[in-house]
């Protein structure tokens, strides 16, 4: 009898942890979608209770709103057809490059009843602070390097 309570224990944990497991990677998983593909299909509740990171767009100038405390603002984003309500959920302080016209991949729910994202994490970046640079010259010196070896 004693080995059986146990067993059962040990079965519980195990079914426990199981379970928690299953839940943290369902929590953690996102669907990389664009605006316009969530435009397409928000008529179809696709995306009705599961997560998204939308991407591809752009935060529209002047349509960022901060609450009373400048913790969680509300703005649009658009890709240049499509706009969007966004509302910032999360907890985290926003990135220092989040402003008008960075480009912006959110993490949250679509709320089609209110034609709203509830944003839980925001990444952004100034597109003039990341524009890609020329290697042709470093490539150049490495090879030149290698010669004088």
């Amino acid at each position: 009898m004693q080995r059986h309570k146990f067993t059962l224990g040990g079965l519980v944990i195990v079914a426990g942890l199981g379970f928690l497991l299953v839940r943290g990677f369902e929590q953690n998983t996102a669907a990389h979608i664009t605006l316009a593909t969530l435009s397409q299909e928000a008529a179809t509740n696709a995306w009705d209770d599961q997560r998204i990171q939308l991407g591809g767009s752009t935060v529209v100038p002047g349509s960022i709103k901060w609450d009373k405390y400048r913790h969680r603002p509300e703005f649009s984003i658009t890709d240049g057809q499509h706009t969007l309500q966004v509302r910032y959920t999360g907890n985290a302080v926003l990135p220092d490059t989040f402003r008008d016209e960075s480009q912006v991949v959110l993490e949250g729910h679509y709320n089609p009843s209110h034609g709203l994202f509830e944003a839980q994490v925001v990444f952004a970046k100034c597109p003039s602070k990341y524009e890609g640079q020329s290697y042709e010259g470093h490539i150049q010196a490495m090879e030149a390097g290698k010669t004088d070896s």
